[in-house]
């Protein structure tokens, strides 16, 4: 039995980590809006869009190309859910449980959410079609969403697979593999013209925001509460 001096100092430090937590996520979202800000004003896209959209378009080559369009088909709707059911059905018979599906589909939800909710109402143009590799997409340009989906859903992939591999070499194969992905699909989305520089990076941070929202949340609701520990045997 814990004594009240140990549950007070576990309490401090727990309400310590969310202070520190959320002040990481607003100062992601000030980072977030101030950018957006720039690109409004015209800074940016003077600054840094258009240079490294031509430096892109200038060095292709048909090998780039290929590899640019598998991570962006990789990383859109139908790459994406290909891949999280296996990793969900992965997850699920390790930890004989339904909580990492559940996790993986509430973050999900949330970055496709963020994502139409920001495009719709900040309404950036795409690239120019010189710039572009066809087919583009319709929607608007900012933030990237094959860049806020693929990073938030796969922090939160990367956060499960360190709970639940053994070893610590399998964990930090698994966060490289996930990390190399999501800089891939940002990359892939530059490369081909579907979007600027700053759009990839709004993406990184709010989905970054929205992974940070998910794990904190889970950590502290879930895994700290012997009701719901269960589900997951490390």
């Amino acid at each position: 039995m814990n004594s009240p001096r140990r549950s007070g100092k576990s309490g401090q430090r727990a309400g310590s980590i969310l202070v520190f937590v959320l002040a990481i996520v607003l100062g992601l979202f000030a980072v977030a809006r101030r950018l957006w800000v720039s690109v409004r004003v015209g800074g940016v896209p003077d600054a840094w869009d258009i240079p490294v959209l031509d430096w892109m378009a200038g060095h292709r080559s048909p090998a780039a190309t290929a590899v640019a369009w598998f991570f962006t088909i990789a990383g859109n709707t139908l790459g994406m859910t290909i891949m999280l059911l296996c990793v969900i059905a992965l997850f699920s018979w390790r930890t004989r449980s339904a909580w990492p599906g559940a996790l993986i589909a509430v973050t999900a939800a949330g970055s496709v959410a963020l994502t139409i909710v920001l495009k719709s109402t900040l309404g950036r143009a795409r690239p120019s079609l010189a710039d572009a590799l066809v087919p583009i997409p319709a929607s608007f340009s900012f933030p990237s969403g094959h860049t806020l989906n693929a990073l938030a859903i796969l922090s939160v992939v990367g956060y499960l697979a360190y709970l639940i591999l053994r070893t610590r070499l399998a964990r930090i194969l698994a966060l490289c593999a996930l990390g190399c992905f999501v800089l891939g699909v940002g990359w892939s989305r530059i490369y081909l013209g579907h979007h600027w520089l700053s759009d990839v990076a709004g993406g990184l941070l709010i989905g970054g925001c929205w992974a940070t929202v998910v794990i904190v949340l889970h950590h502290f609701v879930v895994l700290k509460n012997r009701h719901w520990h269960r589900w997951l045997h490390v």
